[in-house]
């Protein structure tokens, strides 16, 4: 009997689906198989459409941490002042990497067109192997024997293949930026989707931010010390995850959609590019309003959401994108008046803003960042810097279940202390390369709309390649936006002609 393609993709599925959950229901019963046969399904679905997966993985990657913990008691559960996840809490986390890693899979083996990419990043895929291997090593020559050293309660060995998933897990995601695409249409669907999603977001922020200032959400308030001055599921409100509301103390922190406030707050950053890029490279007069609208819903969420990161840098990063792509004065001056009087109107309305800000001054004052920063470096200075690092996962907050970890909240510490000076050094050359390519690929655009694109989404490659504060890179969205916009950039010049 000749099957066709299709068909034989369909019981191929059919049966793969079957065969696991079989297993699972004799090994773990008739929920985990009916669990294990639905992925087996929607992996071979991504795998079969990758390039459908990967707009369902961008869609839903800013709604995770919303849909993740509006399961409530199956995630966590309040204890006293704290919280206790179960055992479907990771498996909550890697839900979106069930759409990533398939279609991942699916592109590099259809590799006939990636002759393109292979030419035009050659550097940045050597150096993104270095990395790997640099990791690899140590995995095994550090977290390994760690583990063999005391086997019956080290868990070192499992803390760095979680610890290497996060580091390099998302680079390949270059390889997606580039394959998503293929002309012009599908660069303007990519702007406008993100324009969607982020206005969407933002909305719901502002949505959040209304029911915690009239009450109907009680925030940290009342909660028992510690969780009432900081970050708690125990807060949670109508999306996101653990969020910090207690005006009194004058302590704001909103997650808005995410997990927690310090990723909702560098969603914000790369929504103001994202935005911005969109907006100054639209040509529909419709799509332009939508765009200008995003733009102030993204400055007043940053400033709402009381994150000090993202309520200094918003604005600073929407006036420097003004500046760089207009050229017209007059138009220029317009702009910078709009941007102006939105923060004029926000400073004023300081019965809605003014806890936010309150919160952010206080923060500031009381750990400038600056003063962080070189803590951090010089801690991980005395501390002393192998040349392989400590183990991979060993300042990775994903691993805290299964051993002890160092908090380490800047990026480039993290990395001295995981992988070591040369992991670092590497991790550093890989990023400046990148940097340097995606600059040549803007400077070969001549379309006007394309150029202020590509300053904008290069800006941003800048920014997060040689920022240190906090670890962006390392978590979503930044860690997935970095690499979508690379491989975004390296197609760019391809499109001119398009």
């Amino acid at each position: 009997m000749n099957l066709t393609k299709q068909e034989r993709f369909i019981a191929f599925t059919i049966a793969l689906a079957f065969c696991i959950t079989t297993l699972l229901v004799i090994l773990r019963g008739l929920k985990w198989g009916i669990i294990g046969g639905g992925v087996a399904i929607i992996v071979a679905l991504c795998y079969k459409y990758p390039r459908k997966s990967l707009w369902l993985f961008l869609m839903y990657m800013p709604f995770a941490g919303t849909i993740g913990y509006a399961l409530d008691s199956l995630v966590y559960q309040a204890s006293g002042a704290y919280v206790v996840f179960s055992n479907t809490y990771v498996l909550i986390h890697l839900v979106k990497d069930i759409f990533y890693l398939p279609a991942l899979v699916a592109i590099i083996v259809a590799s006939s067109w990636l002759k393109k990419l292979r030419i035009n990043a050659k550097n940045i895929l050597l150096l993104g192997f270095t990395l790997f291997f640099v990791c690899l090593l140590t995995l095994f020559l550090v977290n390994l024997p760690q583990q063999l050293a005391n086997p019956s309660t080290n868990r070192s060995f499992l803390m760095g293949i979680i610890g290497l998933k996060v580091l390099v897990g998302y680079i390949p995601f270059l390889i997606c930026g580039y394959y998503l695409i293929r002309d012009r249409v599908d660069l303007v669907f990519l702007m406008r989707f993100h324009l969607i999603l982020i206005f969407i977001c933002c909305i719901l922020c502002v949505i959040q931010s209304w029911l915690l200032i009239t009450g109907t959400c009680p925030g940290n308030i009342d909660l028992v010390p510690p969780a009432n001055t900081r970050a708690t599921l125990q807060a949670r409100c109508f999306v996101g995850g653990s969020l910090l509301y207690n005006p009194q103390q004058k302590l704001i922190s909103l997650p808005g959609t995410f997990v927690a406030p310090w990723q909702w707050a560098w969603f914000l950053i790369s929504g103001s590019f994202l935005a911005m890029g969109a907006y100054l490279s639209e040509s529909s007069r419709l799509w332009r309003i939508i765009g200008f609208i995003t733009v102030g819903l993204v400055l007043i969420a940053a400033i709402i959401s009381g994150q000090t990161t993202a309520t200094v840098l918003v604005p600073i990063v929407l006036l420097i994108l003004i500046v760089v792509t207009e050229s017209n004065t007059k138009r220029l001056s317009l702009k910078l008046f709009w941007v102006i009087l939105l923060l004029f109107l926000i400073a004023n309305n300081l019965g809605v803003f003014g806890s936010a800000l309150d919160s952010v001054i206080s923060r500031w004052q009381y750990t400038p960042p600056q003063d962080f920063i070189i803590q951090q470096f010089t801690w991980i200075s005395d501390t002393g810097i192998k040349i392989l690092g400590s183990g991979l996962g060993k300042a990775t907050s994903a691993t805290r279940r299964w051993g002890n970890i160092k908090l380490i909240e800047t990026f480039y510490p993290t990395l001295l202390y995981q992988i070591g000076w040369l992991g670092t050094l590497v991790f550093f050359m890989l990023l400046s390369v990148t940097t340097i390519v995606t600059f040549k690929k803007y400077l070969c655009l001549q379309s006007k709309s394309l150029k202020r694109l590509g300053i904008c989404l290069w800006i941003f490659i800048v920014l997060i390649s040689y920022n240190t504060y906090y670890y962006p890179l390392l978590v979503d969205p930044v860690a997935i936006y970095y690499w979508l916009v690379a491989g975004v950039l390296l197609k760019l010049p391809e499109l001119e002609n398009s």
